[in-house]
């Protein structure tokens, strides 16, 4: 027989305790509650102050230490005779109303002075409990360090509610954040608000930046554009705009299928190879033939092996056009696809995607791996985000750009200051180790020691100036032998492998006869400078989001912000495992805590705007008309980057509950602990998933 079981919570369990000091009324015989705030927070009769706004602050940090928010509940009349929505969502908030009379009164004095007047001390209820006082709205707040971790989260694509975890964990607990989940949303709800209103005229835009190879074989991104159309005449425009910039046309330049990309191309950069990208082609395959598979019967497997065959004659250098063209017919003849519109559509292209047409041109090696296509896929949508405005979508590519520089800084580090390790005796080995990037050197390494291992000369031929070795790779399954010609006195070389034409760096073939040869210095001419580590000065340029001047000087204030938090965790790193030293440190910062407190007293506030406007690094002021791209076009590479309506103008300054009568202001307490009757509304309906701004777009 099942018995029902009542856990005791034991000492977990909440033990609330009265706070403050419980008196009873000697004439009405009520209850009263004293606060026991320090008594450096407790207001005194004559204290001075020179604002209203100072008053109120102190007001409200004498009440966030007691147990109880200060304030009065807005009233918001709602008109019966008109007919509200049907869809009105009103959120049910608790409220603790108990129509407390403590209070300070202020008036202002001949010496344009607020004096402290008056000060009733009493309440007509008790205080939230000591472990709940994170929980009071006076308590809790988006802060500055809250601020740029949403900002600089969102700069990384992460929501609100992810940022408001990650704080969590670093600082400890709940309590510890100083704010809560809903503040956090409702932060970012109003900094998009206040984007808002700089993007507006939204209609269909594209993104297009323009992806290079560094040296150390990475993609690197050269530029960037949005663009209003995709028309012939806006990319011609374009295209003259970074020529201007770089004051040449690139060699080679690989798209997708963009027709108007095509014309464009041709006409302001004639004299670049234009190829269209092959994993492009290829990503399609599934999308193009599988209807047709379906159709017709055949079971899906058949589409896997489809494009696993011609993947092999697509994805390779070793055959020549005449060889592909077979091989394709074969394919298509196998499968019952030779008449197939789109199959024939691409094959008409070849001589523009397919590897066998171009295998001779200068470095076309490198347009044939899907890697590098697949990195900028994943390199671009990391920026993508169905909710993102315009300033957000730029925000992000900002950080991965800075994210990309860093592993190049990263790459050049490692290039100059480690140790490779050489795996041979090669004097030429030991020479490319301190030409080439560490990422180069790697693969060139690899040529070697296949030359040394892998490679024998069978026989050589002299042909006039040159030599003719052949040489037999015993990793290869052909038969034939690779031919190797070589003239001695320049070390003029060439492989028929066309490696070097390839990719810009010898084969193992090549190292094999130099090696036979005994030569001692690398061949010049075939150090290309592109491989190199000069081939990019190691420094990066400034912030891609320039500032619109900032009179606070924001910029100096980031900086220090920065610095402080580099030393603090310097010192806790140093000093972890020697507690007597730590707890010295965190009591000197302790003791700052005060001064800070005072410091915010009577500091007069920044409003919500001008803090949006310090985030984003923008003027406030600014009427400026931003067109927001709704799509991306990366030469071989699209994405769509769908772009949430922009909301209108929102006042997001807070207000202060005053009595104003003549010369005398009275600042109120409100009803209570903890009442929050006005607060966290924002959000209608959801759940936290729901209103995180990170979801990736399809």
């Amino acid at each position: 027989m099942a018995s029902n079981t009542l856990v005791d919570g034991g000492d977990d369990a909440p033990n609330y305790q009265l706070r403050g000091v419980e008196q009873v009324s000697p004439n009405s015989g009520t209850n009263r509650y004293i606060p026991d705030s320090p008594s450096s927070l407790t207001p005194t009769e004559g204290m001075l102050f020179d604002t209203v706004d100072d008053a109120y602050n102190f007001y409200k940090t004498y009440a966030g230490a007691g147990g109880w928010t200060e304030g009065q509940k807005e009233f918001q009349p709602v008109d019966t005779l008109v007919e509200q929505p049907s869809d009105r969502w009103v959120r049910r908030v608790p409220s603790k109303r108990t129509g407390c009379q403590a209070a300070i009164r202020i008036k202002l004095t001949d010496a344009k002075k607020y004096l402290l007047y008056h000060f009733t001390k009493a309440h007509n209820h008790d205080f939230v409990h000591e472990e709940d006082l994170h929980l009071l709205k006076e308590n809790r707040g988006i802060n500055r360090a809250h601020e740029e971790m949403i900002n600089k989260m969102s700069h990384l694509n992460i929501g609100p509610v992810r940022a408001f975890n990650i704080m969590k964990e670093v600082y400890g607990g709940f309590d510890k954040v100083g704010a809560t989940k809903v503040d956090f949303k409702n932060f970012k709800k109003e900094l998009n608000l206040f984007i808002g209103e700089f993007d507006a005229e939204m209609y269909n835009m594209m993104f297009v930046p323009f992806i290079g190879i560094d040296n150390h074989n990475r993609n690197v991104t050269l530029g960037a554009a949005i663009l209003g159309s995709e028309m012939a005449e806006t990319y011609s425009w374009l295209l003259k705009a970074i020529k201007n910039a770089y004051w040449y046309a690139p060699p080679i330049i690989v798209t997708d299928q963009d027709p108007a990309m095509k014309k464009a191309i041709a006409d302001v950069w004639p004299e670049s190879r234009h190829r269209l990208c092959m994993w492009h082609i290829m990503d399609k395959l599934t999308t193009k033939v599988c209807f047709l598979y379906d159709r017709s019967g055949l079971p899906c497997v058949q589409i896997q092996i489809l494009g696993k065959d011609l993947s092999a004659v697509v994805w390779t250098n070793s055959l020549l056009p005449e060889a592909f063209e077979s091989e394709w017919a074969a394919i298509l003849n196998d499968f019952g696809l030779t008449d197939h519109e789109w199959l024939t559509y691409i094959y008409g292209l070849r001589e523009s995607w397919i590897p066998a047409y171009y295998r001779e041109e200068e470095m076309y090696g490198l347009m044939r791996t899907s890697s590098r296509s697949e990195s900028e896929n994943h390199f671009f949508g990391k920026i993508s985000n169905l909710k993102c405005t315009l300033v957000e979508f730029l925000s992000h590519f900002d950080t991965t750009i800075e994210a990309q520089r860093h592993e190049h800084r990263k790459n050049d580090h490692d290039t100059r200051y480690t140790n490779p390790g050489e795996w041979s005796d090669f004097v030429l080995e030991k020479q490319a180790a301190q030409i080439y990037t560490r990422t180069i050197f790697f693969d060139v390494q690899l040529e070697i020691q296949h030359a040394i291992h892998r490679c024998t000369s069978v026989r050589l031929d002299h042909v006039g100036d040159f030599i003719k070795f052949f040489i037999k790779d015993l990793d290869q399954p052909c038969s034939s032998f690779f031919e190797v010609m070589i003239r001695e006195e320049d070390i003029t070389v060439k492989c028929n492998c066309n490696r070097f034409e390839q990719f810009g760096l010898l084969c193992s073939h090549i190292f094999c006869v130099l090696r036979i040869l005994d030569v001692r210095e690398s061949p010049k001419q075939y150090i290309l400078r592109r491989w190199t580590r000069e081939a990019v000065p190691n420094s990066s340029p400034g912030s891609i989001l320039t500032d619109g001047g900032d009179p606070d000087r924001s910029e100096e204030v980031n900086r220090c912000v920065r610095e402080i938090s580099h030393a603090a965790e310097y010192v806790v790193n140093k000093l972890i495992s020697k507690f007597d030293q730590l707890s010295d440190f965190r009591d000197h910062i302790k003791q700052f805590m005060s001064v800070a407190d005072e410091a915010q007293i009577n500091a007069l506030p920044k409003t919500r705007c001008n803090r949006f406007a310090e985030l984003l690094g923008v003027a406030p002021e600014s009427t400026t008309t931003i067109r927001v791209p709704v799509g991306t076009r990366v030469t071989c590479w699209k994405y769509t980057v769908a772009v949430p309506e922009a909301g209108g103008s929102r006042n997001v300054e807070g207000n202060v509950d005053t009595i104003v009568e003549g010369d005398a202001a009275t600042v109120v307490e409100g009803d209570g602990p903890g009442s929050n009757d006005a607060d966290d509304v924002l959000y209608t309906s959801g759940n936290d998933a729901d209103m995180d701004d990170e979801d990736k777009a399809e």
